[in-house]
């Protein structure tokens, strides 16, 4: 146990770049944390960082101990929360990585109640709109959107995440009102690059299926932010319902082609496939697919 004990420490100082932050993360002192670590490298006849005064950085043989130890640890940990009962609480760090408009507005109010609910569990959440590599960064946890790629992760479909084509009432006014997914080719649409194709849009109406190639004077990424330019008049934002529903309700913008659906994609939880799945991942997919029972 002690040698597992100084890996954990290896990892933690790794993660913080600080033996100041580990010795504090695993509850001893600083010059407690310093020693193990010597003794580590004295035992691996290696030497793992490179300390001064202001930065700790892994050496190339840390780097190369911190990508065989970190997995092994993982499963080690979800080991030992397979043997103890499931009774036990759910307990320990959980790393969640999430796009950033949806992490912000409608992830971190279920994580706020999943800790209360759990008080033993930390989450670090990490927002990016980006592919994020799961295993190799380091995350438990991805919150995703859309169309997954092939890959060795389990993948878990919370909700269907609809989609809502939205203008403001002055935009509407000024540029009339479209009948057919056709006519927004002679709008200008406000086109967010966070989409796989921000210019195609796909709509469905009582079985008839209709594919539109648009274009747009203004384009950014994010849904929230396609939703803000709508309401300053910009043009035609087609995002995600969950960023229009407040400005909907508030009549800042009105919904455009209400009788076609865009076509909508999915929320999903994705999580390493490791062999054991640790308890506090278990009780948070669980929780989230509770929360999401229905439409995002």
């Amino acid at each position: 146990m002690d040698r597992i004990d100084a890996l954990r420490l290896f990892c933690s100082v790794a993660e913080l770049g600080s033996f100041t932050k580990a010795a504090d993360r695993e509850a001893m002192t600083p010059g407690a944390a310093s020693k193990q670590i010597t003794a580590l490298e004295q035992r691996l006849q290696a030497r793992l960082f490179e300390r001064t005064t202001r930065s700790v950085r892994l050496t190339d043989a840390g780097a190369a101990l911190l990508d065989r130890v970190q997995p092994w640890l993982d499963e080690y940990d979800a080991m030992e929360e397979g043997v103890a009962s499931a009774r036990l609480a759910p307990a320990g760090v959980l790393r969640v990585t999430a796009p950033v408009d949806f992490g912000a507005r409608r992830l971190i109010p279920i994580i706020a109640d999943f800790m209360t609910e759990w008080p033993k569990v930390d989450v670090r959440l990490s927002m990016a709109d980006r592919m994020v590599d799961l295993v190799n960064e380091g995350f438990d946890v991805g919150v995703r959107i859309g169309n997954l790629p092939d890959s060795a992760l389990i993948a878990r479909r919370l909700a269907p995440a609809c989609m809502s084509c939205v203008a403001s009432p002055a935009y509407v006014e000024r540029n009339g009102m479209p009948q057919h997914p056709d006519d927004l080719t002679r709008h200008d649409m406000i086109i967010d690059r966070n989409k796989p194709s921000p210019q195609l849009l796909k709509f469905e109406r009582e079985g008839e299926e209709v594919e539109v190639r648009v274009n747009g004077r203004l384009s950014l990424n994010g849904a929230v932010a396609a939703v803000s330019a709508a309401k300053a008049g910009l043009g035609v934002a087609c995002s995600p319902r969950w960023a229009a529903v407040d400005a909907l309700e508030r009549g800042e913008v009105i919904d455009v082609l209400a009788d076609w659906a865009p076509e909508h994609r999915f929320l999903w939880a994705v999580f390493p496939s490791n062999r054991y799945m640790t308890h506090r991942v278990r009780a948070f997919v669980d929780y989230l697919a509770k929360r999401f029972d229905g439409v995002v």
